[in-house]
């Protein structure tokens, strides 16, 4: 499942990211938070496939879907 997959409102683990990503980007990924074992809360979902609004601690982020689908998530326990 990746973060792409994830219902509005609904929280998930970061379980890792795809190591195809461009190294810049895996770099930006990683100092905004999104690295294995961090809780990350879906905000809002756009309609006709626009970013995903997705928290994660404090900060606030969008995410296009060729990025979020790099982010592989599991359910929270």
């Amino acid at each position: 499942m990746t973060l792409w997959d994830i219902p509005a409102k609904k929280s998930a683990l970061i379980s890792g990211l795809d190591n195809s990503l461009v190294p810049a980007v895996m770099n930006r990924l990683l100092e905004m938070g999104l690295s294995d074992g961090q809780t990350v809360r879906c905000l809002r979902r756009s309609p006709l496939r626009g970013p995903l609004v997705v928290q994660i601690g404090d900060c606030v982020y969008t995410l296009e879907q060729s990025i979020a689908d790099k982010v592989a998530i599991s359910d929270l326990s």
